[in-house]
């Protein structure tokens, strides 16, 4: 806590009020204009690969009809199939990061909720 009585406020005043008034580049730095940020190599990569796929590669409404197909070909739910491919693709990753693992958790969860609502009863 600060002492009673002493203004921070007035003491910092003071102090730069004594400091040397050095011209040492600081008003080359001052007219300065500010200038555009250096694009991040990553993310040009990533737009590139994106670029590159076909126009179609994106489309979520063509990969909901095709998780609707096989669903209906092998009559199941097409969120279970939805959830396999989930699993599949967390598994290829490799390397998991803690919001795999949170969405791994919530596949289980999803996948076998009935059983557990059943068992809580």
């Amino acid at each position: 806590m600060a002492k009673k009585g002493k203004n921070t406020l007035k003491d910092l005043n003071e102090f730069m009020k004594n400091q040397p008034k050095g011209e040492e580049g600081s008003s080359d730095f001052m007219e300065k204009k500010p200038t555009t940020l250096v694009e991040i190599e990553g993310v040009e990569k990533q737009l590139k690969e994106l670029q590159a796929l076909p126009e179609d590669a994106l489309k979520e409404d063509a990969l909901a009809n095709f998780i609707l197909q096989i669903a209906n070909a092998h009559n199941i739910s097409a969120r279970k199939v939805l959830y396999k491919i989930c699993e599949a693709v967390i598994d290829k990753t490799g390397k998991q990061e803690s919001t795999d693992i949170m969405l791994m958790n919530t596949i289980l969860y999803l996948s076998h909720h009935e059983s557990i609502v059943e068992k809580l009863r």
